[in-house]
């Protein structure tokens, strides 16, 4: 994931939380939907102006500098930093830009981010592995006494189960922190699961499977052809007119080999006279 969010992606957000189409905004702002439509392309960084800016940071109630990537706040914070809590190598950190600040401020919100702090508050503080090693200690206690005074072997069926009885503090804090960290981690993927930098969940297998099975169905040289085409130049040939179709395929016919059939060569019988 960006370590930021584009002017795009923060214009599209912002319209999407408010629940408006392009037209919507358009009658609410006076810019023109096809205007606000290429706003959030990532096809025209430049084609917006700073009245258009100034407009829709004031109908967003946001800064004019957060959605020109000057800062990340929405809002303006006039208070010192100082009431953050943080110390000065953590903001020097933060300043650095090292680390993906945008990740860590997702990490944060996430509802089970409260969990995982809480819990690694727990194992940092030690108490509650005093109390494991105690109930551990009790029960070693307790299996040898039982087993010296009955004569019982390892095997045994209790002694076994006493033994089972017995908590790895390792173990035990590491599931429980990996389990926090894991519900962090799935939510954030499943929040960036459309962004255009993150990774199909489909297979180059898979995708060559269903294109194998697409031209398998196709009725016709021509649709076998669009298919493999589509496929490979990552085309939408639903979107041609069937003009510009047709001349694609003129040329693709008359310079590649990929569909051509194939010519004799020159043996066989000759022709009779």
């Amino acid at each position: 994931m960006n370590c930021k969010l584009t002017l795009q992606e923060k214009l599209k957000d912002l319209r999407t939380e408010q629940g408006l189409s392009l037209l919507e905004l358009s009658e609410k702002t006076g810019i023109s939907k096809s205007a606000l439509g290429s706003y959030e392309s990532d096809d025209t960084k430049n084609a917006i102006t700073m009245n258009a800016i100034v407009t829709l940071a004031e109908f967003y109630g946001v800064t004019s500098d957060y959605l020109l990537g000057i800062t990340e706040n929405r809002e303006c914070h006039p208070f010192p930093v100082d009431e953050l809590g943080l110390d000065d190598d953590t903001i020097d950190l933060l300043k650095e830009r090292n680390l993906n600040v945008r990740l860590i401020c997702e990490m944060i919100k996430d509802p089970h981010f409260p969990d995982f702090l809480s819990d690694l508050e727990i194992y940092v503080d030690n108490l509650a592995s005093a109390q494991i090693r105690n109930m551990n200690k009790y029960i070693e206690h307790n299996r040898a006494m039982i087993k010296d005074k009955y004569a019982l072997s390892d095997s045994d069926h209790y002694m076994r189960s006493l033994k089972a009885a017995l908590i790895n503090e390792d173990n035990y804090f590491d599931n429980l922190l990996g389990n926090d960290i894991s519900a962090i981690a799935k939510d954030l993927r499943e929040l960036h699961k459309k962004d255009s930098n993150t990774g199909s969940n489909d297979t180059v297998f898979d995708e060559f499977m269903d294109t194998c099975e697409e031209v398998q169905k196709a009725d016709n040289i021509t649709k076998k052809q669009m298919l493999t085409y589509s496929k490979l130049f990552q085309m939408n040939f639903t979107k041609m007119d069937p003009y510009e179709f047709k001349t694609f395929m003129d040329i693709v016919e008359r310079y590649s080999t990929a569909f051509k059939s194939a010519k004799g060569n020159g043996r066989g019988k000759k022709k009779r006279k």
